[in-house]
């Protein structure tokens, strides 16, 4: 049995754990549902209320890098919602829990893990994983959470 697994991008055997795979998740923001195609989508769609073209665009956009690289322009990164740095983190768990929850597909394979560690490796991301080595890996531990509850 695998003892740690390393993920990133929606890429081979483990690109399910990423939050760009395509599996669509169902939320309910500012008293509506809408439909995200990932949970990265999801995630920056949250920045903004759902009354905001900027998150309608989000929703639009195909490629969940597409999404994430918009968001970091300097016309969508003044109107994000005043909150979304202290919730960022429960935003990306609500997410990853409905991408399991909703998709039984997601949920079998995410089972699949046994009791791997999972680890977000990429090389830019220090909170949500392992930046060149280092980093908190939040979502890994999500993941396995959420592995802990569904088995």
């Amino acid at each position: 049995m695998v003892s740690e697994i390393k993920f990133c991008l929606p890429v081979g055997k483990w690109g399910f754990l990423s939050p760009y795979a395509k599996f669509p998740i169902k939320m309910e923001v500012d008293g509506n549902f809408y439909v995200f195609p990932t949970v990265e989508h999801y995630y920056q769609a949250m920045k903004f209320y759902a009354s905001d073209e900027r998150f309608k665009a989000i929703l639009n956009i195909k490629n969940p890098d597409e999404a994430r690289l918009l968001t970091k322009t300097p016309e969508y990164k003044i109107k994000r919602r005043s909150n979304f740095d202290e919730d960022k983190f429960n935003i990306m768990e609500k997410g990853l829990r409905a991408k399991f929850m909703q998709n039984p597909k997601a949920a079998e394979m995410l089972k699949s893990t046994g009791e791997a560690v999972l680890t977000k490796s990429c090389a830019v991301c220090y909170k949500c994983g392992f930046g060149e080595g280092s980093g908190e890996n939040r979502m890994g531990k999500i993941l396995m959470k959420i592995r802990k509850e569904i088995l």
